[in-house]
């Protein structure tokens, strides 16, 4: 019984240590970036940011339709695709790492 208390216990604290340092590491990536780099990219990729949104909830509901129409979907993922091209772009030319985007 005890032997699986405190197995129980550190198990516990191994999970909560592993989530302390992903949340650590996550606050320090989000400052490798300069800000004014980050605003400019993210004026710049505003549109392109809501295109991509909503293209990606039109694909969700082609998949959930019981008749799946396969070029409606290749197009959508096609258009997608070259939303996230254009979105990389503009973070490479403000050299915005992946992490520091959202």
């Amino acid at each position: 019984m005890k032997k699986n208390m405190i197995v129980g216990i550190a198990l516990a604290m191994g999970i909560l240590s592993v989530g302390a340092l992903s949340a650590s590491a996550a606050d320090l990536c989000g400052k490798c970036a300069d800000q004014q780099a980050v605003q400019q990219f993210t004026h710049e990729t505003f549109s392109l940011s809501s295109a991509l949104k909503a293209k990606d909830i039109e694909l969700r509901e082609q998949y959930a339709y019981d008749s799946i129409n396969t070029n409606r979907v290749s197009e959508l993922e096609g258009e997608l695709k070259e939303l996230k091209d254009k979105i990389n772009a503009a973070a490479q030319k403000y050299s915005i790492p992946a992490c520091s985007r959202s």
